[in-house]
C-alpha cells in the first residue's frame, strides 16, 4: 500500500488579501477526511486566539495536520493519504498573522516540500481548540512530513473584497514553483454549487497554459455537496505513482446529476422505509431512531445526510401522521355529525332564522337540546385535537362539542340544510306529480308515460323532477291502478255468479263459451279498464274459471286473506293465548310464558281521588322494578292498569284479565264503587259475562276519618264483599303485608279455577248442534270482530282448526253447540255432514258478497239459516246515507224472507254479545228433530238409489290437481269449431318438477278404457267434486216422504277432462296492447235475454246475470231491484213485444252478415300477407340449407314439400312404421356398427330406403339422436336457453326477469313458452315441430313402447337443449327444469306448435 503526503494550498491571508471568506481549503479537507455527512462542518475559522495557536492542535505553526486516511480506486488499488492544509492564521487582537521567528512568506511557505512539528496533533473541527482531550488524539508521524504532491485551490464563486485576478496570479506563482520543485499537482476548483461562469473560465485558462506542458489537471469540485473530492486525491495520487491508466475526470454537471440521483434513490428508501415502520404518531425521534437503525437504508442515509436531516425527515412524517389521524378522527366526527342532524334537527323549520345566522342558531339548538349529550361532550381543559393527542378521546364515541367549531362542520351543517330544503322541494313535487296522475282521467293501467306526457309538459312538478323520479312514480302509479283494476275486475267475475255456475261441472269448456262470458262483460267499465292488459285479463278468467270448477283454497283470488287461513290464525292466536282447547290447555286468568314456570297477572286497579295510584305504588314497591312475585317457588309477573271508579272503568275488563282489585277511602268513594259495581254485576247484560270466574278484591284505606266512620265504612265494605262473593281487606289492620294478601287470593282463585277447567271434559263429538258460519272472502271488515261474540265466552273450547265448542243455554237447558267456521267455498266440504243450521254473513257494502250468499242460500233452503248484514261504522246512518248499503239490507232481508230465516245487522265496530245468536239457535235447536230426519232420509235416498262404490258422494274423485298437463284425446272427426273434447292425462308438467313419480296410463284407465280408475278416494277441504246441481237434486228428493221411492235412474259418471281455452293473441310480455282495429260488436242483452226464456221453457233452469258500470266505494256491481237479484225481470227495458222482436231479428241478421263479409275482406288480406312472408322465409332457408348442406354433407338436404331435412324424415317414418310397439324405443341403444352404415348408406346416395338395409329399429333411433347431437346445427341457441331456463322456473321467482306471477301461474308460463318458440328461425321451428309431432306419437302408443312423455323427455332432453355443465351438482340443478321442458311440449303439442286451444286447467 504506498503512502503519501499531501498538501493543500490556496489563496490565504488577511481579509484584505482574501476577501472576506476563504477559498474552501479547510472544507476540502474536511470532505476528504471525514466524508459522514455528522463529521462534516462549514465554519473553520483562521482567526484565532494565542492560546488556541499555541495548543497542539495549530502548535504555533501556520498548517493543520487534518490526519490519515484510506481510499480505494476502482480498479481496487488502495493508497494512504496524509493531509497537510496550508493555512496562514490570525490573531484575533491585531488582525495580522502570528509571527513565529523567522517565518518565510505565504506563497514560499505552502509550496514547500517539507513540514515540521513536534507532537502537532490531528485537527477535527474549530470546537476542538481548547479542549483537545474529548476528542480524538493522533499525532502527526515523527513530527515531519515530507510533500508528495499538491492540490492547488481556486475558488470559482464570487467573494466580496476579493479579485480573481489576485487569486489568479498566487495560483500561478504557486504552480510555478510547486513545479520548478518537481512534484506533481492537480488544480481544483472549489465551491462549483455557487460557481461564476467567469472565474470557472479563468481556471480552465490556467490549467490549459502551453508552459504547464498538460502536467496541470483540472478538477472541479463542490465540498458542500461532496461532488469529485475523492476524485481530486486519487488523480493526484496516480499521478505520483505514475500509473498510465488513471481515473477518469468528470464533469462537475455530470457529477451533479448521478449525485442527485444517488441522493433521490437514498431518500425515497428512508421515506418508503419511515412510511411502513413508523405508524403511530406518538413515537418519539430516539425510539424511531433506534427502530430505523436496523435497516441498512437508513445507516447509508444518516452517512450522506447526517443525523439532522434523518430527524427532520423522521419529524416531517410525524407531522404527517398526525395531521392524517386528526383528518380521519375528524371526517368520523362530522358522519356522526350529519347523523345527529337528522335526528336532532330533522325540521329544520325549527330555527326560524335566515341562512346567515343559521350556523350559529343551529349550534345554540343543538346545546341546548334535550338529548344533547347523547351525541356531543364538552372538555373545556382542552381542545378536541389535544384530547386526541393525549388519547383521551379514543375510547369516547360522541363528538367533541369543540368541533362544531371547524369550517368542516359548518359545511356539513350547510350540505344538510341545502339537501333538507331540496328534499323537502323534492317531495311536494312527487306528491303533486301522484295527485296529478291520480286526478288525470287519461292515465289508465297499461298506458305507458311517453303517452301522456304531452299532458303534464309546463307542470312545475313535472318539470322540476328527473326523468327516472317520474318514470318510478309513474311505475308505481300504474301497479296501484292495475291491482285496483284487477282487483275490480274479479270483483265483476264475482258478482256474475249466477252466471258462472253453469261452468261448475262442465268438463269441457269450449271457445264459444269463452265468447258468451265475454259477451257478458265487455261493456262493463271494470272489464274496459284492462283492454291494454288482455293477457293479464284472461289470466284473471281463467283463474276464476278455475276457482269455480275446483272451489279449494289454493284457488281463492283473496290468496293469504282467505277467510280459511284468517280463521286458522285466529283460532290458533286465541288458542295459544287465554283459551281452553279439548283435553286440557291454558286458562284465561294468566298467561304462560315459555318455559312454562313463569306466569304472567294482568291486574285492574279501580279506585277514585288517586287510591289506584296510590295502591300500585305499594305493590311496586313489594314487587320491585320488574314486578316479580314468588309464590309457593312459582314466579309471576305483573302487569297492570289504573282506572277511575265510574262505569267506563269496568269496560276496560276482557278475558285477558287475572285479577280486579277496587280501593275505596271515604263514604264518597265507597258509595261511587258500589253503585258502579252494583249496575254492572247486575244490571249491564253486556259486562256480565266477564266476571265469571274473575277474582275481586275489595281494599279499604281509610284517610283522615274518625273512628265511628272508619267502623262504619269497614261494615259496609265487609257487607258488600258478602254480597258480590269476593274478599275484603283491611289495610288498617295489616299494614304491612296487605299487598301480599292481595296477591295471594288472586293467585289462590286463579288456581282453583284452573283445577276446574281441567276436569275431564266430554268429546267434541257429543254436540247438540252443529252450525256452520259462512264468511266470504274479500269482505272489507275484520274477522276478528265479527267472531268476537263466539271467542269470547268463557267456556269455548277449540275443537280443531274450523270449530269451537261452547256451551250456551237454550230455553231452560244447557246445551253444546258446535260452531264451524268457514268460507263461502269452503262450505262444499260440510255438505254431506249434519248441519242443524247455517249463519251467513256478509257485507253490506259489497254487492258479490250477496250474489254468492244468494247461491249458497238457494242450496241449503230447508234447513234454518239466518242472515247478518255487516254495515260500516254509524249504524241506522249507514243505511240512509248510502244506496247501496240500503239496496244490499233490503235485498237480504228479502232473501231471508224468501227462505223463511231471520236476518239481522250490526256495524263492523260494534261490540256484540253471545245473545246475539241465540235467537236463531233456538230457532235451530226447534228445528232440529225436522233436519236430522231429513239428513237421514237424504243418506237412505242415495244408499237405496245410487248406492255403488264409485257413485257413493264420499268416493268422489278428488278434482284434477293443477300441475297436470292435458292432451288431446282424439283429433279424428272433430269439425274443427275449436270445441273438441280434450282428455285429462296425469303426466307431469311446468308446475310439478319435484314429484317422485308419474302415473301411467295404465292406472287410470281399465282395459276397455271407458272411466278412469279412482285415485282420490276421499273428498278434503273444499273440492267440489260432485256437481251441486246433483246435490241440490238429492236433497229435494231426501226432503219428501221417507215411503217416496228414490229415482230409478242411473247417472253415468263423466270423465275428467281439461277446459280448453282459445289462446290469446298476446304480444311478449310487457309489450304495448293496442286496441283492436275492428270491435267486435255482440248480440245484445235482448237476445240473450230471449235464448234464457227458450232455455228456461226447455229445461227449467235460467241463467241468471246482468251487468252495470256504476262502481262502488269497494268494488263495481251491478245494480239490483228487490223484485230479485240476477231475474231477468230486472231489466224492463228490454220487455219488447212481439213486432219489434222481429224487426230488431231482422236488424241484426243483416248486421251480422255486413260483419262477416268484413270479416272474410280482413282474413284474405291477412293470407295474402302470410303468404308473401313464407315466401321471403324460404328464400333465407334456402340460403341456410345451402350453408348446412356444405357443413353436415347430404345428410342435410331437405325434402320437397318442406325445409324438413331427409334424413330426419325417412328415420321418423321407419321407426313409425316399424318401432311405434317397440319397447323402450329411444331408450335402448343400437349397435354402433348400423348406426355408423347407416350414416355412410346416407352419405352415398339421399335416396336409400331403410327397410332394404335390414338394421334394428333401435339403430335408427340411435342414429336419429346422434344426427341431433353431432350432425345437425343446436335448433335452441345459448339465449333461448337461458329463457326456457326462466320460463321453467330454475333461476327462481327473485332472479327471473318474467314477471312474478308469470312464473307462478301455469297459463301464463305456457304462453310464455309459446312465444318464445315463435322466436326461433323458422326452419328451427319447423324441425322442431316436425320431430315433437313424432313424439307425441310415440307417447300415444306407451302401453305398448313404454316411453310416454315423461320418459321421452328423459332420454331427449340432452340432445335438444345442449348445455356445458360446470360439474355434477349443477348438472343436477337444471335436469328436472329441462325434462320439464321436453315433456310439457310434447304434452302440450297441439297448443305450441298447431295453434290450437290451451289445455288449461280451470
Amino acid at each position: 500500500m504506498r503512502q503519501f503526503n499531501i498538501s493543500v494550498i490556496g489563496l490565504s491571508g488577511t481579509e484584505k488579501d482574501r476577501g472576506q471568506v476563504g477559498v474552501g481549503k479547510s472544507c476540502l479537507c474536511n470532505r476528504f477526511m471525514r466524508p459522514m455527512a455528522d463529521d462534516y462542518f462549514i465554519d473553520h475559522i483562521s482567526v484565532l486566539s494565542q492560546s488556541d495557536f499555541s495548543g497542539r492542535i495549530v502548535n504555533n505553526d501556520h498548517f493543520l495536520y487534518w490526519g490519515e486516511v484510506r481510499k480505494t480506486t476502482d480498479e481496487g488499488v488502495e493508497y494512504n493519504f496524509n493531509i497537510i492544509e496550508q493555512t496562514e492564521f490570525m490573531d484575533d487582537s491585531t488582525f495580522q498573522a502570528f509571527k513565529v521567528g523567522k517565518m518565510d512568506p505565504y506563497l514560499k511557505r505552502c509550496t514547500a516540500t517539507k513540514v515540521f512539528s513536534a507532537e502537532k496533533l490531528m485537527y477535527i473541527c474549530k470546537n476542538q481548540l481548547g479542549i483537545e482531550k474529548e476528542y480524538e488524539q493522533k499525532v502527526m508521524p515523527d513530527g515531519r512530513l515530507s510533500i508528495d504532491g499538491f492540490v492547488v485551490v481556486f475558488d470559482v464563486s464570487p467573494v466580496p473584497n476579493r479579485s480573481v485576478e489576485k487569486q489568479v496570479e498566487f495560483v500561478q506563482n504557486a504552480i510555478a514553483n510547486i513545479l520548478k520543485n518537481k512534484k506533481p499537482l492537480v488544480l481544483v476548483t472549489t465551491k462549483n454549487d455557487d460557481a461564476y461562469e467567469l472565474y470557472v473560465r479563468e481556471a480552465e485558462k490556467i490549467s490549459q497554459r502551453k508552459d504547464y506542458k498538460s502536467t496541470v489537471q483540472l478538477i472541479e469540485t463542490s465540498a458542500h455537496e461532496s461532488i469529485n473530492i475523492d476524485l481530486a486525491f486519487l488523480m493526484l495520487a496516480q499521478m505520483i505513482d505514475k500509473v498510465k491508466n488513471r481515473v477518469k475526470i468528470i464533469s462537475y454537471q455530470e457529477s451533479a446529476k448521478s449525485r442527485k440521483e444517488l441522493l433521490d434513490i437514498r431518500s425515497e428508501a428512508v421515506t418508503r422505509l419511515i412510511r411502513n415502520q413508523i405508524t403511530d404518531y406518538h413515537i418519539l425521534w430516539s425510539q424511531g431512531s433506534k427502530m430505523l437503525s436496523q435497516f441498512r437504508e437508513w445507516n447509508e442515509f444518516l452517512n450522506i445526510f447526517g443525523h439532522e436531516a434523518g430527524q427532520k425527515l423522521f419529524r416531517r412524517h410525524m407531522k404527517k401522521l398526525r395531521d392524517d389521524h386528526l383528518n380521519k378522527k375528524l371526517h368520523q366526527y362530522l358522519d356522526k355529525f350529519a347523523l345527529a342532524l337528522e335526528y336532532l334537527l330533522p325540521d329544520i323549520g325549527a330555527l326560524n332564522i335566515s341562512d346567515d345566522d343559521a350556523w350559529e342558531c343551529a349550534r345554540n339548538y343543538l346545546q341546548n337540546h334535550i338529548e344533547f349529550e347523547q351525541y356531543f361532550f364538552e372538555c373545556p381543559q382542552a381542545t378536541w385535537t389535544e384530547l386526541l393527542d393525549m388519547d383521551e378521546a379514543e375510547d369516547e364515541a360522541r363528538i367533541p362539542f369543540d368541533v362544531l367549531e371547524t369550517n368542516e362542520a359548518e359545511t356539513v351543517f350547510r350540505n344538510y340544510l341545502n339537501s333538507v330544503q331540496q328534499d323537502k322541494k323534492k317531495i311536494g313535487w312527487k306528491q303533486q306529480f301522484k295527485m296529478l296522475l291520480e286526478e288525470s282521467g287519461f292515465v289508465t293501467p297499461g298506458k305507458q308515460l311517453s303517452e301522456v306526457r304531452v299532458l303534464f309538459m309546463g307542470r312545475e312538478c313535472f318539470e322540476a323532477l328527473s326523468e327516472h323520479d317520474c318514470q318510478q312514480i309513474y311505475d308505481i302509479h300504474q301497479d296501484e291502478i292495475i291491482e285496483k283494476s284487477k282487483q275490480n275486475f274479479v270483483e265483476l267475475l264475482l258478482e256474475h255468479a249466477q252466471y258462472f255456475l253453469q261452468f261448475k261441472n262442465v268438463d269441457i269448456i269450449t271457445q264459444e263459451d269463452v265468447r258468451q262470458i265475454t259477451d257478458v262483460i265487455q261493456e262493463d267499465s271494470r272489464y274496459k279498464m284492462l283492454d291494454r292488459l288482455d293477457q293479464e285479463r284472461r289470466v284473471l278468467l281463467v283463474q276464476h274459471l278455475r276457482f269455480i270448477h275446483c272451489p279449494i283454497r289454493d284457488h281463492c283470488p283473496f290468496f293469504n286473506n282467505c277467510v280459511d287461513n284468517l280463521i286458522e290464525e285466529l283460532l290458533s292466536d286465541k288458542s295459544a293465548a287465554n283459551h281452553k282447547t279439548v283435553g286440557g290447555g291454558s286458562v284465561g286468568g294468566w298467561k304462560t310464558t315459555g318455559n312454562g314456570s313463569e306466569r304472567t297477572l294482568n291486574l285492574l286497579i279501580v279506585g277514585s281521588e288517586h287510591l289506584a295510584s296510590d295502591l300500585l305504588n305499594d305493590i311496586r314497591i313489594c314487587t320491585g322494578s320488574k314486578g316479580e312475585y314468588i309464590y309457593e317457588k312459582q314466579t309471576y309477573y305483573l302487569n297492570y292498569r289504573i282506572a277511575n271508579g265510574d262505569m267506563e272503568a269496568f269496560k276496560a275488563i276482557d278475558v285477558y284479565s287475572s285479577g280486579l282489585i277496587c280501593v275505596y277511602s271515604n263514604q264518597q268513594s265507597f258509595e261511587t264503587l258500589k253503585d258502579n259495581l252494583e249496575r254492572t254485576l247486575l244490571c249491564n247484560l253486556e259486562l256480565e259475562d266477564k266476571f265469571e270466574n274473575l277474582p275481586i278484591v275489595l281494599v279499604y284505606q281509610p284517610q283522615d276519618l274518625k273512628e265511628n266512620e272508619v267502623e262504619y265504612l269497614r261494615s259496609e265494605g265487609m257487607r258488600l264483599s258478602e254480597m258480590l262473593h269476593c274478599d275484603f281487606i283491611d289495610h288498617t289492620q295489616n299494614h304491612q303485608k296487605y299487598v301480599y294478601d292481595i296477591l295471594n287470593i288472586v293467585i289462590l282463585s286463579l288456581k282453583l279455577s284452573e283445577m276446574k277447567s281441567y276436569e275431564p271434559y266430554p268429546s267434541a263429538n257429543h254436540t247438540d248442534l252443529r252450525i256452520l258460519v259462512c264468511i266470504y272472502c274479500g269482505d272489507q271488515y275484520d274477522i276478528e270482530n265479527i267472531v268476537q261474540p263466539l271467542l269470547a265466552e268463557s267456556t269455548l273450547v277449540k275443537a280443531n282448526e274450523h270449530c269451537i265448542i261452547v256451551d250456551v243455554f237454550i230455553g231452560d237447558a244447557k246445551r253444546r253447540v258446535e260452531f264451524i267456521l268457514s268460507s263461502y267455498h269452503g262450505t262444499n266440504q260440510y255438505r254431506d255432514e249434519l248441519i242443524h243450521g247455517y249463519i251467513y254473513i256478509y257485507s253490506a257494502k259489497r254487492r258479490s258478497s250477496l250474489a254468492n250468499l244468494n247461491i249458497l242460500a238457494a242450496q241449503n233452503a230447508n234447513i234454518p239459516l239466518q242472515l247478518v248484514a255487516v254495515t260500516e261504522s254509524g249504524g241506522v246512518n249507514a243505511f240512509f246515507n248510502n244506496e247501496i248499503c240500503q239496496f244490499l239490507i233490503t235485498e237480504g232481508n228479502a232473501l231471508a224472507d224468501r227462505y223463511k230465516g231471520s236476518f239481522m245487522t250490526f256495524s263492523a265496530d260494534q261490540y256484540v254479545k253471545f245473545a246475539f245468536y241465540n235467537p236463531f239457535l233456538k230457532t235451530a235447536w226447534d228445528n232440529k228433530y225436522e233436519v236430522e230426519n231429513l239428513h237421514v232420509e237424504e243418506s237412505i235416498t242415495l244408499d237405496s238409489g245410487e248406492g255403488t262404490l264409485e257413485n257413493s258422494v264420499n268416493q268422489m274423485p278428488r278434482p284434477p290437481p293443477r300441475h297436470e298437463s292435458y292432451m288431446l284425446s282424439n283429433t279424428l272427426g272433430t269439425d274443427g269449431s275449436g270445441s273438441e273434447n280434450y282428455e285429462m292425462l296425469p303426466t307431469r308438467s311446468l308446475n310439478s318438477l319435484n314429484e317422485e313419480r308419474d302415473i301411467s296410463l295404465d292406472e287410470i284407465y281399465d282395459d276397455n278404457n271407458e272411466k278412469p280408475k279412482h285415485l282420490h278416494q276421499n273428498c278434503t277441504e273444499s273440492d267440489s267434486c260432485a256437481s251441486s246441481t246433483e246435490r241440490r237434486v238429492r236433497q229435494q228428493n231426501a226432503y219428501y216422504k221417507a215411503n217416496k221411492k228414490a229415482a230409478t235412474t242411473k247417472k253415468n259418471k263423466k270423465k275428467k277432462v281439461a277446459i280448453p281455452v282459445q289462446t290469446p293473441r298476446v304480444p311478449p310480455f310487457g309489450a304495448y296492447v293496442s286496441p283492436p282495429e275492428i270491435p267486435l260488436h255482440y248480440q245484445r242483452m235482448a237476445a240473450v235475454a230471449a235464448a234464457g226464456e227458450k232455455k228456461k221453457a226447455e229445461a227449467g233452469v235460467v241463467p241468471e246475470f246482468m251487468k252495470s258500470d256504476k262502481s262502488p266505494e269497494y268494488s263495481m256491481v251491478p245494480e239490483l231491484t228487490a223484485a230479485g237479484i240476477f231475474g231477468a225481470e230486472n231489466l224492463p227495458e228490454y220487455n219488447m213485444n212481439a213486432k219489434c222482436m222481429k224487426d230488431f231479428e231482422k236488424l241484426e241478421k243483416r248486421r251480422i252478415k255486413e260483419e262477416a263479409a268484413r270479416l272474410r275482406k280482413l282474413q284474405e288480406k291477412e293470407k295474402e300477407q302470410e303468404k308473401k312472408l313464407k315466401r321471403k322465409l324460404k328464400q333465407n332457408a334456402k340460403g341456410l340449407t345451402e350453408t348446412t348442406e356444405a357443413q353436415f354433407g347430404k345428410l342435410m338436404i331437405t325434402s320437397d314439400k318442406d325445409e324438413i331435412p331427409i334424413f330426419l324424415i325417412k328415420c321418423v317414418e321407419f321407426i313409425e312404421k316399424e318401432g311405434l310397439d317397440s319397447e323402450g324405443i329411444y331408450r335402448v341403444p343400437g349397435s354402433r356398427a348400423h348406426v355408423d352404415m347407416l350414416f355412410q348408406r346416407f352419405e352415398e346416395d339421399t335416396n336409400t330406403v331403410i327397410d332394404v338395409l335390414d338394421i334394428p329399429v333401435n339403430a335408427v333411433a340411435t342414429a336419429l339422436k346422434d344426427f341431433f347431437s353431432k350432425r345437425l346445427p343446436p335448433l335452441f341457441s345459448k339465449d333461448i336457453i337461458k329463457e326456457l331456463e326462466e320460463i321453467a322456473g330454475s333461476r327462481g321467482v327473485g332472479s327471473s326477469k318474467l314477471n312474478v306471477e308469470v312464473k307462478t301461474d301455469r297459463s301464463c308460463r305456457l304462453i310464455a313458452l309459446k312465444s318464445l318458440l315463435q322466436k326461433l328461425p323458422p326452419i328451427n321451428f319447423a324441425i322442431l315441430k316436425y320431430i315433437f309431432q313424432h313424439f307425441v306419437h310415440v307417447s300415444d302408443n306407451s302401453k305398448l313402447n313404454s316411453m310416454d312423455s315423461k320418459n321421452l323427455a328423459i332420454c331427449w332432453w340432452p340432445t335438444l337443449i345442449p348445455i356445458d355443465f360446470t360439474d355434477m351438482g349443477h348438472f343436477e340443478q337444471l335436469r328436472p327444469y329441462l325434462e320439464d321442458i321436453v315433456q310439457t311440449m310434447i304434452d302440450q303439442f297441439p297448443y305450441l306448435f298447431c295453434g290450437k286451444d290451451a289445455f288449461v286447467m280451470v
